[in-house]
């Protein structure tokens, strides 16, 4: 089996299997939560919570009711999670305030106060210790902002990206082929008659004489002349071996062809060959016909090969041009060429004459209706690389396999039945010959999935961009929340309190001190959480409960820049928490129930390295595992050692080198060695 290690990698392993090679808990962020947690108040709080939840009587209700005192006042004067009118945490509430009184839910967490909540929710980012746990919350959030960053980043460019090209939608999820013709089903039969009429990677050349002259030679397998049935009409009727050739070899002048004749010596032969054409029919035009493959009925003469009315008889009425404003008609309802379309169809070849010069050398309805076709085939993504019958057999899905009555088929042979526009069968069992294609135990009608249109879907069908407003408002107002560019999401977003980047630890001492310098005025508030270690009852404890959330409205109003500040500090962190939590939650991770000594988990993540140190977008996984990197160890080291190896081996094999640093993960190899010997 090949490698799929490095030797960086291998050291990043061995570190992380013993959990090794990244940074502990952020230090100054444990030294704010324990001085937070120290202060007089904030600890007689945390052991009058304590003391409820040991008590036979406490209820699921009483227990939030405590862990949410002063949660639309002052928060912080009871470590709770804000709530309206400060904020609203729906994420944090759902993931705290629940009943921890009843069945174990098996988590880690352990409601004693916001605080205590930032310290465990932190620990549990890092994996509590555990570098398998960190190894499969980090995979499962970078999977997450990969495929939310997708559909953010689609959401802004899709109509900036696609809509100056839009139309709509019919053409947006038909490659354009719907702006070609209205009618796919007609339209894929033509197509599918016409077999190899045009070299679509010549489409300057659709429509003329040359073009099909060059066909018909390429088909045949001929070399600078045609079959000998029209080679011996053109040189009747003026024309040398020369122009022949130089039709056939497509010798026009050009920039990589300086010795090629002028346009105009081309197009007078190219007039002589269809003057030629017009003599070609019985045998000699069955016999081009059949080079060409085409199929197309009631073509008498060579030169009706170049009328779109005869090599499109059931869609040319649907066929369209490109317009300013949208596909244009080709034909009138009666038929004739549109009158007006020559100018459009001008303004989209290379020269502003192209319909006047292809008009002078055959009819100008057939020139100006060919050019028309020209550009409109151009649309068609990739047109050049796919041939006729590659472009019918995706809009028609046809196979060209008319039903014989005498033939045998096998099951799932698909078979084509009716004119002009065929039926299609597929043999249900192995069918004999002579077997009716009615016959419903051999035979069933079925389709063959061409092309879908958005038929039936009016508000699809509707729209002017590519994505409606709605749609880009929703994931700009509700998806794009991030940081990152266009409201991206990074790792930082949904990890950044495993390295406090958001430094919550000045916001907790913040705290801290204005609670020891409110001195005295806590006193009351401090002194019914002491009541609350003799509450002997829940109605009790509800009591006291509401006598604190009246002392601290009483503190919001004697004491307001100090409460305002401590605010200000607890929004800041809870808006944090509580998006990262969001993120955690929409991303399908708990974080509180992650399995322990999982080592799959590290090997992946291991693996994943290289490809984290391609995302270096600021916030992104690569800066994220640097800065979480342990590099006063050789585990550590490893870690970024192997995100830099990643990053260049990208970059080599974008260059063609290849970097030979996998070491063979087979069963014991001898090693190469340095002079080979010599027998």
């Amino acid at each position: 089996m090949p490698s799929i290690t490095t030797p960086l990698q291998l050291t990043a392993a061995a570190a992380l299997l013993q959990n090794q090679g990244l940074e502990p808990f952020p230090p100054g962020l444990a030294t704010a939560i324990q001085t937070f947690n120290a202060t007089t108040l904030i600890s007689n709080l945390a052991a009058a919570v304590s003391f409820y939840k040991s008590q036979t009587f406490a209820t699921a209700t009483t227990l939030n009711s405590l862990l949410s005192m002063g949660n639309t006042v002052c928060p912080t004067l009871g470590n709770s999670i804000p709530v309206s009118p400060l904020g609203t945490y729906t994420y944090l509430n759902t993931e705290y305030l629940v009943n921890y009184l009843g069945t174990v839910d098996g988590s880690t967490l352990d409601p004693s106060g916001f605080s205590n909540l930032i310290e465990q929710t932190c620990a549990a980012y890092l994996g509590n210790g555990d570098l398998g746990r960190f190894s499969q919350g980090f995979m499962a959030v970078q999977s997450y902002i990969a495929s939310t960053n997708n559909y953010i980043n689609s959401s802004v460019n899709s109509n900036q990206y696609l809509g100056p090209t839009f139309v709509n939608m019919d053409d947006l999820v038909t490659g354009s082929i719907t702006s070609v013709s209205t009618d796919l089903e007609s339209f894929g039969v033509d197509l599918d008659k016409q077999g190899e009429l045009w070299n679509t990677a010549k489409l300057d050349l659709y429509g003329t004489p040359a073009g099909l002259l060059q066909q018909i030679s390429a088909r045949a397998g001929i070399q600078r002349q045609t079959v000998p049935a029209l080679q011996n009409v053109m040189l009747a009727m003026g024309m040398t071996t020369t122009d022949i050739e130089n039709l056939i070899t497509d010798n026009r002048i050009g920039v990589f062809n300086p010795t090629g004749i002028t346009n105009n010596e081309f197009d007078r032969a190219q007039r002589l060959a269809y003057n030629a054409f017009t003599m070609i029919s019985g045998d000699a035009l069955v016999q081009i016909l059949d080079i060409l493959d085409v199929t197309t009925p009631n073509i008498t003469g060579l030169e009706q090969l170049l009328d779109p009315v005869k090599t499109f008889p059931l869609s040319y009425p649907s066929l369209r041009a490109p317009g300013a404003v949208g596909p244009v008609p080709i034909f009138d309802a009666n038929g004739s060429v549109n009158s007006s379309i020559a100018p459009i169809v001008n303004s989209y070849l290379p020269a502003a004459t192209g319909c006047d010069e292809l008009s002078k050398i055959i009819p100008p309805a057939d020139a100006v209706a060919n050019k028309a076709i020209q550009v409109a085939l151009q649309q068609i993504n990739n047109i050049p690389n796919v041939s006729l019958p590659d472009l019918a057999q995706a809009v028609l899905g046809a196979v060209n396999n008319p039903w014989q009555v005498t033939n045998a088929y096998l099951p799932n042979d698909l078979v084509s039945t009716g004119a002009p526009v065929p039926v299609y069968y597929r043999a249900t069992q192995e069918v004999p010959a002579g077997t009716d294609i009615n016959n419903t135990a051999y035979w069933t009608p079925t389709t063959l999935g061409g092309l879908s249109t958005m038929s039936g879907l009016p508000l699809i069908q509707a729209q002017t961009t590519p994505v409606d407003t709605s749609v880009t408002d929703y994931f700009a107002n509700s998806v794009a929340t991030g940081t990152g560019p266009d409201g991206t999401i990074t790792t930082y977003d949904v990890l950044g309190l495993a390295l406090d980047a958001d430094d919550f630890a000045a916001r907790l001492t913040d705290a801290a001190d204005t609670i020891d310098g409110l001195g005295t005025g806590l006193d009351d508030l401090s002194q019914i959480y002491v009541d609350m270690l003799s509450a002997a009852n829940n109605a009790a404890m509800i009591t006291l409960i509401a006598n604190a959330n009246a002392e601290i409205a009483s503190i919001g109003s004697v004491h307001p820049a100090q409460v305002a500040t401590m605010n200000t500090d607890w929004v800041y962190m809870a808006n944090l928490m509580n998006l990262s939590s969001r993120y955690t939650t929409e991303a399908s991770i708990d974080y509180f129930n992650l399995q322990s000594g999982d080592k799959n988990s590290v090997y992946g993540f291991v693996q994943n390295l290289p490809r984290y140190g391609l995302l270096t977008a600021n916030g992104d996984a690569a800066e994220f595992l640097i800065n979480l990197a342990d590099t006063a160890i050789l585990g550590g080291q490893a870690v970024v050692g192997a995100m830099r190896e990643g990053r260049n081996q990208a970059r080599l094999e974008s260059n063609g080198i290849y970097n030979a640093n996998q070491v063979p993960s087979d069963a014991e190899v001898e090693p190469i060695p340095v002079v080979l010997p010599v027998n």
